[in-house]
């Protein structure tokens, strides 16, 4: 287990291109997820191969990632859990159907909770992407990690004079729970190292947390990824403290 990594290592891409996450549709993929981090696996596990990644969800504008579409939910797509298959080329492949994102569902298709939920997420959105593109091109800028949250709040930053942020809050190891561990199946025998598992009951590997508002405007406090490597499953939740 690794804590509080600021340095770019090489085991690590910093805002992964698109088309190196997604497989196609990838500007579907890119409209509701954001690319965080990219991590080769064998970091993790000197067995494993290939690159994993970190990503956050649009949503939510309020409330959490899926809280009104249940219908299109399924064991792997649940309020707040996102799941994928990380295919032979490396790209995630949503486990589910898209119309698990809210603004994947035609106008008056879902119930509203108050009236203008839709508009506030559709700019809920777009404040989104705008910070995300801007702290990419900070990062492409100056080749060091500067939380959005920090040069948001302080515009007038030298960022030259300032220290790295937190890229990583902890890599491998195992995670106790927290708010993230709440609905879904969970092995909780060692309470320092709760894991989700597969329907079969198989226990994903813990790989990553992050700050979701450090790398995007709004985001969790941490961002937590999963791995089962026999089915090449990637498991996003979120921990909202």
């Amino acid at each position: 287990m690794i804590e509080n990594i600021k340095t770019i290592e090489p085991y690590l891409r910093v805002y992964p291109p698109n088309e190196q996450v997604f497989a196609e549709p990838v500007e579907r993929y890119a409209r509701h997820i954001l690319p965080l981090l990219s991590i080769d696996l064998s970091a993790i596990n000197s067995s494993w191969e290939g690159w994993i990644h970190l990503v956050n969800t649009v949503e939510p504008e309020d409330e959490m990632v899926g809280k009104a579409t249940q219908r299109f939910h399924n064991y792997y797509l649940r309020e707040n859990w996102v799941g994928f298959h990380l295919n032979d080329q490396g790209r995630y492949e949503l486990l589910g159907d898209f119309r698990y994102f809210y603004l994947e569902n035609p106008p008056g298709t879902l119930p509203e909770h108050y009236p203008g939920d839709r508009q506030e997420m559709e700019e809920h959105y777009a404040n989104q992407h705008a910070g995300f593109a801007q702290a990419r091109e900070r990062f492409g800028q100056h080749g060091v990690f500067f939380s959005h949250s920090l040069v948001r709040y302080n515009p007038d930053l030298d960022l030259s004079q300032q220290s790295p942020s937190i890229l990583i809050g902890q890599l491998g190891g195992g995670v106790g729970a927290g708010n993230w561990a709440h609905g879904f199946s969970l092995d909780e025998s060692d309470e320092e190292n709760v894991r989700p598992v597969t329907p079969e009951g198989v226990p994903f590997y813990f790989i990553a947390s992050v700050t979701g508002w450090d790398y995007c405007p709004s985001g969790a406090d941490q961002i937590l990824l999963f791995y089962e490597p026999a089915s090449r499953t990637a498991l996003v939740t979120f921990d909202w403290s």
